[in-house]
Formats: C-alpha cells, sequence, structure tokens
C-alpha cells in the first residue's frame, strides 16, 4: 500500500516566531505513515529556519522558499506551483494546528476527491477569549467541531484560506487559484472559492482546528481590516468578479438605500470616527459584552472606507499592508 503524501504551504512575512510554532506542531503531531512536505513561502523576511531545514526527517521535508511580490495570494499560487504533491493545504503563518489537524486532513482528502475544497475550524487562544469581548466575538463567526454535521452547509462567507485544503488536479490548474490582482485586504478567499462553486466544485467542512494567534488582541488592528475592505477589497472585487461581489452582503449593504442616506450625512465621516473610539473604549472595559456591538462596528470601520475608496489608486496601495 502506497503512503499518502501532502504538502502544507505556509504564507507568511515577518512572523517567524508563530511560523517556527507551526513548525514544531507539524513535526510533533505527524502521523508515520505520512510523507509530508512543508513550504514556508516568504518575502526575504530572513527567518532562522536552519534547525528545521538541516534536520533530516522522516518522511518529512521542510523548505523555505521567498518570492518578491509580497502579496499572500502570490504567495499561495507560487507554493501551490511549486509543490511536490497533489493533496495542498494552505495555512497562514498565524495559525497553529493542533494535535489532529493533519489526522483529519488526511481522511478527507484521501476520500474527498478532486472536486471538493475543504475548509477547516477555527479558534481562538482560550485565554483571549476569555479577557477580550471582540475576541470572544471573532471566535463566534467561525463554524465550530460541534457545528460540523450532515445539515451543515458550507457557504461562501464560511470558507477560509487560512485553513483550505485540495486536490491539485489538470483542473484547478485551467481554472487557476488566487487572484493577484487582489491587494490591500479582503476576498481572495471569497472569490476563489466563488470560482470554484461556479465550475462544479464542492465546499465542504473538515474538522482540522487551527488556533488562530495574531499576537496580543488589538480592536484597532482588526477594524483596520475592515476599513481596508471597504476601501480596497470590494473594489478590488468589483474590478475582478462583479457577479460575486454581487453575492457578497456587503455590496447588499452598500446598495441600501439606508446607507445611501448615511453616508451622505454632513461630517458622517467624523461621526463615523467617534463611533469607533467610544466603542474601542467600551472593548477596553470589563463590562458585559454585547455582541451586536461588534457587528455594529465592523460596518461603522467599513463605512469609513467606503468613503475614501476613490482617494486611493489600486495600483498606489501598499501591498505588503499585512506587514
Amino acid at each position: 500500500m502506497s503512503v499518502p503524501e501532502i504538502t502544507i504551504i505556509i504564507s507568511s512575512y515577518k512572523r517567524e516566531k508563530q511560523v517556527i510554532r507551526i513548525l514544531g506542531n507539524l513535526i510533533k503531531y505527524k502521523p508515520k505513515n505520512l510523507k509530508l512536505e512543508v513550504l514556508v513561502c516568504d518575502s526575504y523576511s530572513n527567518y532562522s529556519l536552519d534547525d528545521f531545514l538541516e534536520q533530516k526527517f522522516h518522511n518529512l521535508s521542510i523548505k523555505y522558499l521567498n518570492i518578491e511580490k509580497n502579496v499572500l495570494a502570490a504567495k499561495r499560487n507560487y507554493g501551490i506551483s511549486k509543490s511536490s504533491y497533489n493533496k495542498i493545504i494552505l495555512l497562514d503563518d498565524d495559525c497553529i494546528p493542533d494535535e489532529n489537524f493533519l489526522v483529519f486532513y488526511l481522511k478527507e482528502l484521501q476520500s474527498c476527491g478532486e472536486g471538493t475544497i475543504l475548509s477547516g475550524v477555527v479558534e481562538f487562544p482560550k485565554d483571549y477569549i476569555n479577557n477580550y469581548k471582540h475576541i470572544k466575538f471573532r471566535n463566534s463567526r467561525h463554524f465550530k467541531s460541534n457545528n460540523i454535521d450532515k445539515k451543515f452547509k458550507m457557504t461562501l462567507d464560511k470558507i477560509v484560506a487560512m485553513n483550505m485544503g485540495f486536490i491539485k488536479s489538470e483542473k484547478s490548474d485551467k481554472l487557476g487559484y488566487f487572484d493577484e490582482r487582489f491587494v490591500g485586504y479582503g476576498f481572495e478567499d471569497y472569490e476563489f472559492a466563488h470560482k470554484y462553486i461556479n465550475n462544479g466544485f464542492e465546499l465542504k467542512p473538515v474538522m482540522a482546528r487551527i488556533i488562530h494567534d495574531e499576537g496580543l488582541p488589538d480592536l484597532s488592528k482588526y477594524l483596520k481590516k475592515h476599513y481596508h475592505l471597504g476601501r480596497d477589497g470590494m473594489k478590488n472585487l468589483l474590478n475582478i468578479s462583479t457577479n460575486c461581489a454581487k453575492q457578497s452582503i456587503y455590496y447588499k449593504i452598500e446598495k441600501n438605500i439606508l446607507f445611501k442616506m448615511i453616508i451622505k450625512i454632513p461630517f458622517i465621516y467624523y461621526l463615523l470616527s467617534l463611533l469607533e473610539k467610544t466603542i474601542l473604549k467600551y472593548d477596553s472595559l470589563k463590562i458585559m459584552y454585547f455582541p451586536f456591538i461588534y457587528n455594529f462596528v465592523r460596518l461603522v470601520s467599513y463605512s469609513k472606507g467606503y468613503l475614501d475608496r476613490n482617494k486611493v489608486e489600486l495600483s498606489k496601495i501598499n501591498k505588503g499592508w499585512y506587514e
């Protein structure tokens, strides 16, 4: 019986400590009956990975690759093009796989076939969930292992490329993978999934879990992502695939009459900024958790980005925004 083979692609930039944690867990929890290739795709952060690269592991190869283009989509695509095996798992550099991560992916990738895109479980560190209200909210936005049953249906808004698996094939090569025109933040995994669904692929959950550890929680950084989603992400998506954009809740919000009226209110940008500051203050206080507040403030930050959308050309956006 042949030994199963998987390539894991870790897209990274300036997160050496997290990458070392990921590699440590993959080495520790790799099933003995698995040939594993790990490709760390970076943009010259100059990680010190010699301890991993120089060791000879049983059925495990670790390679450190660098490309000039500091764009998440480009790193994923480069890793896919350099993979030795056709069973692919994608990880971001702040996603720490748990002890059963490879076991669950191996099981699904051996049985799912070439027409399936898998997306795994995302959780945040427990101490962050317990001590930061906005992390508790973010954790609630992802499906969990106990949600996965026969009735559970994967949708575009649930899939994440930071914990994704599929089988590379002639069909997927022809379709292409992540659109490198996505700069700034947002929607590259959404557009990827939309493209594959429209070409007959199925989205399926997998119980493989990662711990999403971005470092010390900071609500302002989370809101910055939604600002960029409004400023750059939707603009990119509209340019790349209008049909995909129209399925997004954000597009529907932008076309809502009430939204159009509100953003025309005098001094609205100032008022939105004031709301952000107020909710940042609320988040820092040890008082009751109201999840609707975080849904609201995400929309506030997105709206600020929307108002700034045409002030910056896409070609001038910081392509390494996540650094």
